[in-house]
């Protein structure tokens, strides 16, 4: 049991009575009044009322079962978060709480762990070759178990607070389509195949969103994206900012009108994309493996896939408008990620940029 300390100092020219004591392993420091105000007993008094609830907290925590990581992670860490996560979150979550944490730690007392060794933990990641994005949501996720163990009283200090995230090491290169490659491609792929290419590197909608589509969707204003489709199942969009209209371009509108003259239901409702049974929509995956993916290795083009169709979009985009805003808008994602994780300017547009600034300084 910690009693604190009671000290009289000077504080801005006046005697007063300081409390000093310790909460969360940090120490804590409090003026409680005048020297000439409060006596000593009641100065101590009010430091009791203080400690009081940290002890109480303190000795639960000393009194609890042992709980292991990974009973308290299934039983208490993860229930809460599915209710309010989207299944694409929760599925990728759960995979990377399971192979990153629980699969070193899963057995220990929740007590037990210490940032030295989760410290360590992130570490090897990085050194195994993992991307800096997978060993920060690691961290990430370990400091919202423990903070939540934490408020639980099953730890008094939450050994993830100070984790460093480690330096990881360089992936490869973004890659994104060129201008000529789009074009060889489009050369190569039937109707439907080819606007559900156009839809991803010309409007820049993810493959979930393109598969999602339905004939009612399509308005004079444009596309409006209403739902999404991942693992088989019809969802909401990614994000409240996925919800948004997109205006096709000249090609992809007329491609679509022609498309659309060939399904057998016409109704608001219909898939833009059916599968066989029409009833759900068509597997963007399936599409890729056996349509899309063997169209860019004919035309030369290996190792792409959506994430790159998107990519090329963003980096297109850029290039023909320059308010961000509007491109993040038709993106469905947020400026910063627009401009720092999508968009990636190539040699050209670097020299481009260069010269301009020669010019601006003669």
């Amino acid at each position: 049991m910690q009693r604190g300390s009671l000290q009289v100092v000077m504080h801005r020219g006046r005697k007063v009575w300081r409390a000093q004591w310790r909460e969360n392993g940090r120490g804590r420091t409090r003026i409680l009044g005048l020297y000439k105000d409060i006596s000593r007993a009641e100065a101590r008094a009010i430091l009791d009322g203080i400690l009081a609830p940290i002890e109480q907290s303190r000795a639960r925590s000393r009194m609890a079962p042992a709980v292991t990581l990974r009973r308290y992670v299934l039983d208490e860490y993860l229930p809460p978060k599915s209710r309010v996560w989207k299944a694409s979150t929760r599925l990728t979550t759960e995979q990377l709480v399971e192979d990153h944490i629980l699969s070193a730690f899963a057995d220990r007392e929740l007590s037990s762990i210490t940032r030295k060794e989760l410290q360590a933990h992130l570490d090897g990641l990085a050194e195994r070759g993992l991307s800096a994005s997978v060993v920060g949501h690691v961290r990430w996720q370990l400091s919202a178990i423990f903070r939540m163990a934490q408020s639980d009283g099953l730890v008094s200090v939450n050994p993830a607070s100070g984790l460093v995230q480690p330096r990881c090491k360089a992936g490869a290169p973004k890659r994104t389509l060129s201008v000529d490659d789009v074009r060889r491609v489009e050369l190569i792929l039937e109707p439907r195949d080819r606007l559900m290419f156009r839809l991803a590197v010309y409007e820049g909608l993810r493959p979930g969103e393109i598969v999602g589509l339905k004939l009612g969707d399509i308005q004079p204003d444009g596309l409006h994206i209403q739902r999404r489709v991942y693992r088989g199942t019809v969802d909401s969009p990614k994000s409240e900012r996925s919800r948004r209209i997109v205006p096709p371009t000249e090609g992809t509108k007329n491609l679509l009108t022609l498309y659309v003259e060939t399904l057998f239901d016409q109704s608001n409702e219909a898939w833009l994309f059916p599968s066989e049974a029409l009833s759900t929509p068509i597997s963007y995956s399936n599409v890729w493996r056996r349509r899309i993916g063997p169209a860019l290795k004919a035309a030369g083009i290996a190792g792409a896939n959506y994430q790159v169709l998107r990519r090329t979009w963003v980096t297109h985009i850029a290039q023909a408008e320059r308010d961000a805003t509007i491109r993040a808008k038709l993106a469905g994602h947020s400026v910063d990620v627009h401009e720092n994780v999508y968009r990636q300017p190539d040699a050209s547009a670097l020299r481009k940029a260069m010269r301009r600034l020669e010019r601006m300084r003669q």
